[in-house]
């Protein structure tokens, strides 16, 4: 059985109507995406797909949360994921995804394996920036961090500054 044959939306022998399956995202989803920088990963997925004629509309609703390493101090950061991606799937002569919010499949598909469209899903959830909030970061990290810094607004803004007031001056020779 392959790494995400879980993933499998059969497709081809769906009746018209309306359809639901329910997926799960784990941590070891991402390591099978080889991906590392998701540490942790506990994500509901609810797939609404509606076929009608031969045209498929889905709606993924993705809700749990992961885990990232804090671009500061690199300790885990929990990030909420609460979000929808709409698609229309219909078959094709070849595979197309140019479109926005439209996927062409080729007829000889029978099946759309989503592992792909719910792992991009997921990852559009995280920051650029994933910082803990002010004063929350690893303190001892913090403090290594602050004595190689530099005077700038930008650490203001990390809230290293907070760390520093706790630091014990080091001691110079004069």
């Amino acid at each position: 059985m392959g790494k995400f044959t879980a993933y499998k939306v059969q497709l081809a022998s769906l009746p018209d109507g309306r359809h639901e399956q329910d997926f799960e995202i784990t941590t070891e989803f991402f390591k099978n995406m080889e991906n590392t920088d998701v540490v942790f990963a506990d994500v509901k997925v609810h797939l609404d797909l509606v076929k009608k004629n031969d045209t498929y509309d889905c709606t993924f609703h993705c809700k749990g949360m992961i885990q990232v390493p804090c671009d500061r101090c690199l300790d885990p950061l929990d990030l909420e994921v609460d979000t929808d991606y709409h698609v229309v799937v219909k078959y094709g002569d070849s595979y197309d995804d140019g479109a926005d919010n439209l996927l062409v499949i080729p007829y000889s598909n029978t099946y759309l394996n989503v592992a792909y469209i719910l792992y991009d899903t997921i990852l559009l959830t995280i920051p650029l920036r994933h910082v803990h909030p002010m004063g929350k970061c690893n303190r001892a990290m913090a403090a290594v961090l602050s004595k190689h810094r530099s005077n700038s607004d930008e650490d203001e803004e990390c809230g290293i500054d907070d760390v520093d007031a706790e630091i014990e001056p080091e001691l110079t020779e004069d």
